[in-house]
């Protein structure tokens, strides 16, 4: 029998939620905030340091899959700024009323890693010993783009059936159960594979396109001049530094 869970608990359990958030964003208080997808942390890192020296704002940030991320504004959390890694996730927050001036900021490529001085063979899968790791796709646009490639070449099924596929929260965690033995590779963002160094191969796939929006009704002007400097010639050399590219005609 499905149980009812009455509107009072549900409705505490809100407000619980979102008290984790506040108190999870270190300096909150003074600080405004950018949530951003896993794959983009090694730039915005940087991005936001950069942006703080040159205008005197500190920004947060908090990293999760896009899709973590989006259901935690879409209830309240108090983030300023939306970076997904993919369309979809910007587009949910529009829909709902969530999400402003959402547009493309950049594209980064699938690469297959391991922690190895010698790039990886995309057959390498093939081997019944190896396990693989993706972000969980339920929430990571880059454990789709892993799936769908999976499924292209006709493993995703077996790799499934055969206990070798290890679902992550998202790219970073993915990336980490490779380095640390619990996988032997891993489908990830070229970013997240040269945060981790090792070596990797690129996937035959489109890049993936990542988008940035502002979170609406916030009273947040660092944001918004965060927001404008994401698309700035400084931000760009760091994106390309980072594995990133420019954004594509398709």
């Amino acid at each position: 029998m499905k149980r009812i869970i009455p509107e009072h608990i549900r409705i505490w359990a809100g407000l619980f939620v979102l008290s984790i958030f506040c108190l999870a964003i270190p300096g909150s208080a003074h600080a405004e905030v950018f949530a951003a997808a896993a794959s983009l942390q090694p730039v915005l890192e940087k991005i936001s340091q950069e942006f703080e020296r040159e205008k005197g704002f500190p920004m947060d940030g908090v990293f999760a899959a896009s899709g973590q991320l989006a259901k935690q504004i879409e209830v309240g959390a108090p983030y300023d700024v939306f970076l997904s890694a993919d369309e979809k996730w910007a587009r949910y927050l529009e829909e709902k009323g969530k999400l402003e001036k959402v547009r493309p900021v950049a594209e980064c490529p699938l690469v297959l890693w391991w922690d190895s001085a010698e790039a990886p063979s995309l057959d390498l899968i093939k081997d019944k010993k190896i396990r693989v790791a993706i972000a969980d796709p339920e929430v990571a646009p880059y454990g789709v783009l892993a799936k769908e490639y999976l499924e292209k070449i006709g493993a995703y099924e077996s790799l499934n059936d055969d206990e070798r596929l290890i679902l992550a929260g998202d790219v970073l965690k993915a990336g980490l159960a490779a380095k640390s033995g619990g996988a032997g590779a891993a489908y990830i963002p070229l970013s997240i594979a040269i945060k981790l160094e090792g070596s990797w191969t690129k996937v035959p796939m489109p890049p993936q396109r990542l988008f940035a929006g502002i979170v609406k009704d916030r009273d947040a002007p660092a944001a918004l001049m965060f927001f404008d400097y994401l698309f700035s010639p400084p931000s760009a050399e760091l994106f390309r530094e980072a594995g990133f590219e420019p954004v594509q005609d398709r």
